[in-house]
């Protein structure tokens, strides 16, 4: 389900990826959902809020019993009561939420609109013991969630792993019943209707079973699903006539209809917040204190709205290139110097922390795309090197993901050069200043063995900003979404801590430490989480962001690396450097 809106005869339109539908019951989580009549005012404020919410699935306006909904996906009741918290925080006394319940099931149909007959797909459903995934089948998951028509040689290359084994890890998910079936992303223009039904006052016994056995061949049929309110039994219709839905509901006198308008935010599938769980718990039980310290450890997830820029990569450039621009804008400099200093008759690109690679999409356009041997993306999340690979489908180079951690950069770069060849690796985004300078160099001077290998490191620079605008700038809703994940989903919520003195409405409370901003979390009350117990007051560290200057900038690097040429405007610099 993904767009709404009121036309004459139901029609439809594909868009984006077909994805794999998953049976999240089968992964530990529960569906709730809330139905807000609410004021455009709160409507706003509330979307602005939840809309990269990692638990948050849906958000749609309607008209009929209720004008807002939002649909959650949480483990627990400690996460559903948080979000529940927040969400009547958000609302003005005037909104009301008008119905909340919970799914105890929900059958999808597939493309039964154009696709004819098609099983039904279990995407809720009572399932008592959750399937044990390891970390590896999460990271697949993520993959087909996003995008099932990824060629299974890339996706096995992504993974580290052969096609073989892919193709038995497939066959034994389908077979847990964990990927129910596959499915077009589709726009629904007809009208669409979500009805609910009390089936405790149905007019007669068997009016239950005659309206599931018509909905369940009914091809204008979406969605099936069963609830644990008053209305425990709904549907989702897309009717060409408004007058059809009273075919449905005759024998239903205590029923609730909306018409769903406008879909405001879609993520499809919450998995893009399970991080490396394993690598959290080692790094939390090896530390104690009163100061539990999580910036080092690999805590890498793709939040919604990267997922959503996943899907419509191509789409989003020129959005893409207007919030980059003041990195994009010294592209041309560095190609031209690197083309007169280097000499080389080819590149191979090494792009470290490569995202989606349109970054490095843009370089090579700049560099020259005849004069790129191959490109090899480097990133510790799958999804970003799918998406890597998409971004660079039509170039006539090599392609090859690596699925590698930082730390282990020296396990396969630099490469081993032909006569005539060069390599260029590209640091890019000020990542590099996620790290304590003396570790992020460690990690790259392996890079430089070869002494004709090239490195680019990107970093923002500070440009009359205060610390106490930057805390400002990290005190909002989507950088605690981000910095919490981890925390998140180790046991913690969000009410286990203490409020944000200056936002009571947030619980992360970033602070500046040697020009670092660092996001941290501080516990309201004594907790016991993994069997270990932290005092009430402990501060948890979780991410670290430098904020320097040029000359900061320049005096880290020149502590290891010779600066061959430094670049910069007035937020951003990049530095070619090489081994001393």
């Amino acid at each position: 389900m993904q767009l709404f809106a009121k036309k004459e005869k139901p029609v439809h339109t594909s868009f984006g990826p077909p994805y794999a539908v998953l049976n999240l019951s089968k992964v530990g989580l529960r569906y709730f959902r809330f139905m807000i009549k609410s004021s455009h005012a709160s409507r706003d404020r509330l979307v602005q809020k939840f809309i990269d919410h990692p638990n948050v699935g849906w958000i749609f306006s309607a008209e009929g019993w209720f004008n807002l909904a939002v649909g959650v996906w949480a483990k627990d009741n400690a996460e559903i009561n948080d979000i529940s918290s927040s969400i009547r925080a958000t609302l003005n006394p005037g909104d009301e939420i008008v119905y909340q319940s919970e799914l105890t099931s929900l059958y999808g149909f597939g493309n039964r609109p154009v696709a004819g007959e098609v099983r039904a797909m279990a995407i809720v459903d009572a399932v008592y013991t959750p399937v044990d995934l390891d970390h590896l089948t999460f990271d697949y998951l993520k993959l087909v969630a996003l995008d099932s028509s990824l060629p299974e040689r890339d996706a096995a290359e992504i993974l580290g792993i052969t096609e073989e084994a892919l193709t038995r890890l497939r066959s034994e998910l389908e077979a847990a019943g964990v990927i129910v079936g596959y499915q077009d992303r589709l726009n629904y223009t007809g009208t669409y209707y979500k009805v609910f039904i009390d089936t405790l006052r149905a007019k007669t016994p068997d009016a239950v079973q005659k309206l599931t056995d018509r909905l369940w061949g009914d091809m204008r049929c979406i969605y099936i699903e069963r609830a644990n309110g008053k209305y425990d039994f709904e549907f989702e219709l897309v009717l060409e006539h408004k007058a059809a839905i009273w075919e449905y509901v005759r024998d239903f006198p205590e029923h609730k209809i909306a018409v769903l308008t406008k879909n405001l935010y879609t993520n499809l599938y919450p998995l893009n917040k399970i991080a490396n769980l394993r690598e959290i718990k080692d790094s939390i039980l090896a530390q104690s204190g009163s100061v539990i310290d999580l910036r080092n450890s690999k805590l890498w997830y793709l939040n919604p709205r990267g997922a959503n820029a996943y899907l419509n990569i191509y789409e989003n450039r020129n959005y893409f290139e207007a919030m980059e621009k003041s990195e994009l804008d010294l592209f041309s400099d560095i190609t031209a110097h690197i083309r007169e200093k280097s000499g080389a008759e080819s590149y191979s690109l090494i792009d470290i922390g490569s995202g989606d690679g349109l970054k490095a999409r843009i370089f090579i356009e700049k560099l020259g795309e005849e004069k790129i041997k191959a490109y090899y993306p480097v990133d510790i999340q799958p999804i970003e090197l799918a998406a890597a690979l998409k971004s660079h489908a039509a170039g006539a180079y090599a392609k090859h993901p690596v699925l590698l951690d930082i730390e282990n950069l020296s396990a396969r770069f630099p490469l081993k050069l032909h006569p005539g060849e060069g390599q260029i690796t590209i640091f890019l985004g000020g990542t590099y200043g996620n790290f304590k300078n003396e570790r992020i160099n460690a990690y790259l001077k392996p890079l430089l063995r070869d002494p004709s290998a090239v490195v680019l490191v990107s970093m923002p620079i500070v440009s009359g900003k205060t610390d106490a605008d930057m805390i400002e700038l990290y005190s909002g809703k989507q950088m605690e979404d981000m910095a919490f994940g981890p925390l998140l989903q180790i046991g913690f919520a969000l009410g286990d801590f203490e409020a944000n003195p200056a936002h009571p409405d947030l619980r992360i409370q970033p602070v500046v430490e040697d020009s670092r901003l660092v996001t941290t979390f501080t516990l309201k009350n004594d907790k016991i989480i993994l069997g270990k117990r932290f005092d009430k007051g402990t501060v948890f560290k979780m991410t670290t962001s430098w904020k320097p200057t040029l000359e900061e900038v320049r005096a880290a690097l020149e502590r290891d690396f010779v600066i061959e040429k430094m670049f910069h405007n007035s937020e951003m610099s990049i530095s070619i450097i090489r081994a001393k």
